[in-house]
């Protein structure tokens, strides 16, 4: 399996999308399996060729020579998503930022996210476009179609304080939404709707996974549940166990000796 993942060169994507990456494998590769844990970023995948079987909280993907495009759009899944590939299989990956893709599209990003197996197709010419791209063969001129083709879709995000409360959020993870409310002149029940038809998500889950994702990066550096707990406003212990717990179906002790081992990944929680 061969795995590439790429940051934007172009200054304007880059303020929206975190990355993307290539996912290659033969059919005389290993069949693969991992677990996705949730996140606040929206995740677009595009293949060809290949079958999909969703499953409670599982995908499963089986390379075979159907002619079939997908594209599956997640970002509002609240439980880790075991992924099972199979066969030869040719993925692009996109990821965006908290808000980013809703700059690239017409309608409220809730629209594209009613079933967690609904097909994404934004624009009439997407498909064409994305299987195109799927088969150049030039690394290259790949990433410079995938750069010219979102490019051309964007159209910008604009509200008068949904952005800066969404920084502001992830800034101050312990601040209430009371007064968020108060300091943008709003009510908590337009920040609820808001974060619903932008995000996909509630501002508490949303604040939840982002302490849980920060968490991930700081515990490379082995730090005591008490460490961990205290540097990313988990109330107590007990509060970081239930998180990981509800997000990850483990214990924080049990999460990180399967993820790491020697300061290394073991497993994929794009």
């Amino acid at each position: 399996m061969e795995l590439k993942l790429m940051r934007p060169k172009d200054k304007t994507l880059a303020k929206y999308m975190e990355g993307y990456y290539f996912l290659n494998k033969d059919r005389s590769s290993k069949d693969i399996e991992y677990l996705t844990f949730p996140n606040n970023y929206s995740i677009l995948s595009v293949s060809q060729n290949i079958e999909l079987k969703f499953g409670e909280n599982e995908i499963k993907a089986i390379g075979i020579n159907n002619g079939r495009f997908s594209s599956d759009l997640i970002c509002h899944y609240k439980k880790p998503i075991k992924v099972s590939i199979q066969g030869h299989f040719n993925e692009i990956t996109f990821y965006f930022k908290p808000l980013g893709l809703n700059a690239f599209l017409i309608k409220p990003l809730k629209e594209y996210t009613k079933d967690f197996s609904q097909v994404f197709l934004p624009y009439d010419d997407y498909k064409e476009s994305m299987i195109s791209i799927l088969n150049e063969k030039n690394n290259e001129k790949q990433i410079d179609m995938i750069e010219e083709f979102w490019m051309s879709k964007y159209v910008g995000f604009n509200h008068s304080f949904f952005t800066d409360l969404v920084d502001d959020v992830m800034k101050d993870l312990d601040k209430s939404l009371e007064s968020h409310a108060t300091q943008y002149k709003t009510s908590r029940q337009t920040i609820n709707k808001l974060f619903d038809i932008h995000l996909g998500k509630s501002p508490s889950d949303f604040r939840k996974i982002q302490r849980f994702r920060e968490t991930l990066i700081q515990s490379v550096d082995k730090k005591t549940l008490t460490e961990l707990s205290y540097d990313h406003l988990f109330y107590d212990q007990s509060h970081l166990i239930k998180d990981f717990k509800s997000l990850t179906g483990l214990t924080p002790k049990n999460f990180f000796a399967k993820v790491y081992s020697e300061g290394k990944v073991k497993w994929l929680f794009l």
